[in-house]
């Protein structure tokens, strides 16, 4: 319950060299030989958008990336120079990148979107809008308005990582993108619903920063793999674009454990992560005697944050776990004591 990896037994098997196709590849293919930074399969990107975000992104402004983290560190090479921002607790991920860059972060607490009233101009504001990590967290409608509200009033641009946003079980808010996707960076990924060693996701940029994505894309990998951008197209084609029917085993043990969790007053709605709350102190050393004596590996909310606010809380991973054995570990937990 500690890594958030996809549930991999849950997916049909990736037949790639049926993808691919039988047959050899000529040497002047994009498949195996240097393409276009921006990637060549991005007219299939602009319909994987339109049918399951029901959002128009033009081709022209979308960039394929080695994943969402590679998405993170183009973003902050871009904006390495402006005001950094997330709330706390964030993705570490986004913050490690910082750090490589040399860059501070401005974090914001429970009234964030008061606070974003005082960011400046050009400044780069992070979050996943759905299903947070380590949160597991998502914005309402109300919140999601209003951010866009500001971002357009103070002129900065939203990094919306949307690694999760798929494993929604409920029907889904409109994504940030929708509302406007002229201050919305859209990050998703195959990482997490097809195979993470892919290394493929797609970043739908806003027409003013898609030459500086592009410009840092090619100092940071030149282009993506061939290879893997051919089995994901093909799989996109043969799946029609729709990836309900692939994700559908997810959705039924994903809401299978939100039964349980509800039971323990646990909010949770989709994505991979929740956040338990104990009375008592959840330290690196509770969760290490937790792995030894009881075999149960969870994370403390210490790793992402020092605020005080989360020193009593766990996030765990419920993707892959079923049911009674989500049940048996989360009475575990509450019971155990160093």
């Amino acid at each position: 319950m500690g890594a958030g990896t996809p549930p991999l037994s849950l997916y049909s098997a990736i037949n790639t060299f049926a993808l691919l196709g039988n047959k050899n590849i000529s040497v002047d293919s994009n498949i195996i030989n240097y393409h276009q930074t921006s990637g060549f399969i991005n007219e299939e990107a602009s319909l994987f958008f339109q049918k399951n975000e029901n959002v128009q992104v033009e081709p022209s402004n979308i960039l394929i990336t080695n994943g969402v983290q590679e998405g993170i560190s183009l973003a902050i090479s871009c904006f390495k120079d402006k005001v950094l921002a997330c709330i706390e607790p964030s993705y570490p991920g986004f913050e490690d990148a910082a750090k490589l860059f040399g860059c501070e972060i401005l974090k914001f607490t429970s009234n964030w979107l008061e606070e974003l009233e005082k960011l400046p101009a050009g400044s780069l504001f992070y979050l996943s809008a759905d299903f947070s990590n380590p949160l597991g967290i998502s914005l309402n409608g109300k919140e999601r308005s209003r951010l866009i509200e500001l971002a357009i009033k103070n002129n900065f641009y939203i990094f919306d990582d949307a690694t999760y946003r798929l494993f929604n079980l409920d029907s889904p808010f409109p994504s940030l993108l929708s509302y406007n996707s002229g201050k919305v960076i859209h990050a998703m990924s195959f990482s997490k619903i097809l195979a993470p060693g892919l290394r493929t996701g797609f970043l739908a940029i806003p027409d003013i920063l898609m030459n500086d994505f592009i410009s840092a894309k090619a100092n940071f990998s030149l282009n993506n793999s061939g290879i893997t951008q051919e089995i994901i197209k093909q799989w996109l084609i043969f799946s029609e674009f729709d990836l309900s029917k692939h994700l559908n085993k997810v959705r039924e043990r994903l809401i299978r454990n939100r039964a349980i969790l509800m039971k323990h007053k646990i909010n949770y709605n989709g994505g991979f992560f929740c956040s338990l709350t104990l009375d008592k102190l959840i330290d690196f050393e509770f969760c290490e005697q937790l792995l030894l004596r009881e075999n149960i590996s969870v994370i403390p909310m210490m790793l992402f944050s020092e605020n005080p606010k989360f020193q009593n809380q766990l996030r765990i991973c419920v993707a892959n776990i079923e049911a009674e054995q989500l049940k048996y570990v989360i009475n575990k937990i509450k019971k155990f004591d160093v």
